[in-house]
Order: C-alpha cells, then structure tokens, then sequence
C-alpha cells in the first residue's frame, strides 16, 4: 500500500505543476467556449464531504497478523482558503469524524467461565475487531485546474489530525472445554476499549473530479489514500499482549471515496 501512496504523491506532484500552468495561461475570451464558473470565487469557501473508506491494520508486534478490511466512513464540513484570485490553490481544512475498523489476529490469555461459579484462564487464538471514532483535523493543498467544458481536476495531500473520541473492540475466540473434551466457538460482542492511543497523525494524497453546477457551486469525487504515521495503541506498556507481554503496535491504511460538495 506504501507504493499506491507514492504513486498517488508523484501524482499530485505533476498536477501542482500543471495547475500553476493552467492557472497562468491567458485565453481570448472572444473565442472562448462559455461556462458555468468564470474561474473567481471568494477567498474562504466551505462544503460538505461523505467519505466511506475500506480499511485495514498493519501489525508491528511479533505474533500478530492483519485479518482482513473494515468497511468505515469519514464526514462533516470542508473549509478551503483561496491562495490566488482564481479557484486553482488552496490552504484546505475542515472538521470530521471518522469510524474505522480494523482486524487482527493474535495469541493471548483470557478468563474463562466454569459451572462452578469460578474461571480460569486459558490460552487462545483471538480474532479481535477494532472500532476507533476520531475527530479529524486536515492540513493540506488543494489544487484544481481551470475548466475543461464545467469539468476540474481536482489533486489534495496532506495530513489528518485526529483524536480519539471512543473506541471499542469485538473479539472471536476459541475455548477447550476441560469438562467434556469440546471445542467451543465464542464471541464477545462489542465492548469499550481504552487500549488506543488519544492522537492518530496520518498523511493523505489523492485524485479526483470536479463538475460545475453553477457559478459558486460544484460537486466531486475524489479517491484518496491515507497512511497513519502513529501507532494505533497506548505505549509504554499500557497496551500489552497478556501472552506475549509485548506492547501492542499497529497502524491503520486506508481508502477512501470522498464525495463533495462545495460552495465557492
């Protein structure tokens, strides 16, 4: 997944200098097709962005796999501060939340229920889901061409600067029954975590389209991939591996399809 962020980098890299082209580039308005957006908004603009993501975790513990994706989501208000006259450089922020989901597999040590009224413990394989709920920040550039018959396209990066407001975890597990010589499936639906850390940092990059509804008003797509630079749990021994008694490491990727709307 490193190589679709440095592709989707270069990628943004190449527009930047197209965009500062285009940007300069002077048309004889007498031949000119016409079009919705004359190209010159306001200097702060806002809109709404929906963005469900697949998402995934990459373990950096010894004994722990990556268990498949989660389907997740980001949401809320995108605000965008106008570098030039024209609509093609932008300081870009906003507020969000996003639910991810993330999965992994490991050993450890968990209590198990007798008949008797007592527990004991036992070790087993453990599939565990993970639910974090951030609330984001983004810095970033956004970067979009002039026209293209009410069409522009659109390039972004930066990073997302989110914390944690909940998280909660789901785990499947396995348990040999000592009374009667069984295999037992169980399952522990959804229950508060305090194992994550209370920042993510992550960086984001992607590519997308714009198409011209009216003068000052626009909607979009964009595909953007987005990295986490920090781990996902608490350090210093406050997220251990009850098996292991190695610290819990792990960070999340993901993809996501942003829709906009924006209002410039």
């Amino acid at each position: 997944m490193k190589k679709i962020f440095i592709f989707l980098f270069v990628l943004s890299l190449g527009a930047t200098w197209s965009f500062a082209q285009t940007a300069t580039t002077t048309t004889n308005t007498t031949d000119a097709p016409k079009v919705k957006d004359n190209g010159y908004g306001h200097r702060v603009n806002f809109g709404f962005t929906f963005a469900p993501t697949i998402d995934w975790m990459y373990p950096k513990t010894e004994g722990t796999e990556m268990n498949g994706c989660g389907v997740g989501m980001r949401y809320g208000i995108n605000l965008n501060i106008n570098l030039t006259e024209k609509k093609n450089f932008y300081v870009s922020t906003g507020v969000f939340i996003e639910h991810l989901k993330g999965a992994l597999k490991f050993t450890d040590i968990l209590s198990f229920p007798l008949p008797n009224n007592t527990y004991f413990l036992d070790t087993t394989e453990i599939s565990r889901v993970y639910r974090p709920m951030y609330l984001t920040i983004p810095i970033g550039l956004t970067l979009k061409t002039n026209s293209m018959k009410d069409f522009f396209i659109v390039g972004n990066l930066g990073f997302y600067n989110s914390f944690l407001l909940n998280a909660t975890n789901a785990d499947v597990y396995t348990f040999n029954n000592t009374l009667d010589g069984t295999t037992e499936y169980w399952s522990r639906s959804e229950v508060k975590s305090t194992e994550g850390a209370l920042m993510k940092e992550s960086v984001y990059a992607g590519l997308g389209v714009e198409y011209s509804i009216t003068k000052n008003f626009r909607a979009g797509l964009t595909l953007n991939y987005v990295h986490s630079l920090t781990n996902y749990f608490k350090g210093n021994g406050k997220a251990q591996n009850n098996y292991s008694h190695l610290d819990q490491k792990a960070k999340f990727g993901y993809m996501e399809i942003a829709l906009n709307i924006n209002f410039l």
